[in-house]
């Protein structure tokens, strides 16, 4: 840590540069950080950084930086930049390459404003924009199913039935109700990419209808790749070697459209769609909603409040492991 006037700053940077004086200067000039006094002291400086790094590495355990968010081997939960370990407060650690999760799944606000968004929804008694809202709360239990995947489709040729308003709560579960999901034009191999990142919480993507217009043959495609749990295999660019495929989930994929996939994948096709059918659930939500100025001040809230109900969450599903099994094959 850096510790300035106007706030403490985290560094990290790789173990390798302690190896010389100038890598070691180099890295932590880059995060703004520099000896006192001239020129003179970066010998000083690396040599305080060089013996803190070797005390450490030779009387504590090193923490594990994981790779993915949600589950670990180890049954501790990683969220929000944090990793839940059972009946232990939450360390922050730096998690190079989930920064784009990370910087939208901190939590805002308090449990009880988050709470009236869900209140609303019972008041009003929207049971399927609720369920959706659950289904990403229940992402992480797929672990727990001997299932990989399964994708959740909300579908309404209406505009103003409340689609994106369920995703959206679905999304503030975990993070930042609009910036969690992923956008209407990210592509299918990214959106594997980003699952094997979840890798236990809920893919949320609002209106692929614009994809679907350039043709909806990727959606089944999507639907199969999902449940295998597991990315695409890719070679490794200019040599005839695999790439190292580390990209793994099992969770859940909540989509939204205007179209109806199963009015699609029941109507002609060039081959059976089966097996497509069996990977989806789908909600047909077509009520138009009307909503007072107190119930729209409700639903803008959640931009201020979210991912609060995650940090439960996870430290729950941590402290009650082998409950939640149970609870599951129940």
């Amino acid at each position: 840590m850096a510790v300035r006037n106007y706030k403490v700053q985290p560094i990290s940077f790789a173990q390798k540069a302690v190896v010389s004086k100038d890598e070691t200067v180099k890295a932590l000039a880059q995060q703004n950080v520099m000896s006192s006094f001239g020129s003179g002291n970066d010998k000083n400086l690396y040599d305080y950084v060089r013996s803190c790094a070797e005390k450490m590495s030779s009387e504590k355990k090193p923490i594990e930086v994981p790779d993915y968010c949600g589950w670990q081997p180890n049954d501790t939960y990683v969220w929000g930049g944090k990793i839940y370990s059972p009946n232990k407060e939450a360390i922050e650690v730096p998690m190079p390459g989930l920064e784009n999760i990370t910087m939208n799944s901190k939590a805002v606000g308090t449990l009880d404003n988050w709470r009236r968004f869900i209140d609303l929804l019972v008041r009003r008694k929207l049971w399927d924009h609720l369920a959706i809202v659950l289904v990403g709360a229940g992402s992480p239990l797929m672990r727990f199913t001997g299932l990989h995947g399964l994708t959740f489709h909300c579908a309404s040729t209406d505009s103003g039935t409340g689609k994106s308003l369920a995703l959206e709560g679905a999304a503030s579960i975990w993070g930042h109700p609009v910036h969690y999901r992923t956008s209407a034009g990210t592509s299918a191999v990214a959106m594997q990419q980003r699952l094997g990142l979840l890798h236990s919480n809920p893919l949320i993507t609002d209106e692929i209808t614009s994809r679907n217009r350039e043709g909806f043959e990727w959606f089944p495609a999507f639907l199969l790749s999902m449940t295998e749990g597991r990315g695409k295999e890719r070679m490794e660019s200019g040599s005839n070697k695999e790439r190292l495929n580390l990209s793994t989930w099992a969770t859940l994929a909540i989509m939204s459209s205007n179209r109806n996939a199963v009015d699609y994948l029941a109507g002609e096709r060039q081959h059976s769609s089966e097996g497509e059918l069996r990977r989806l659930l789908e909600f047909s939500i077509d009520q138009k909603l009307q909503w007072t100025d107190d119930e729209i001040e409700v639903i803008k809230s959640l931009q201020d409040n979210y991912a609060l109900a995650g940090v439960e969450l996870s430290q729950y599903f941590v402290d009650n492991t082998e409950y939640i099994k149970k609870l599951v094959d129940d």
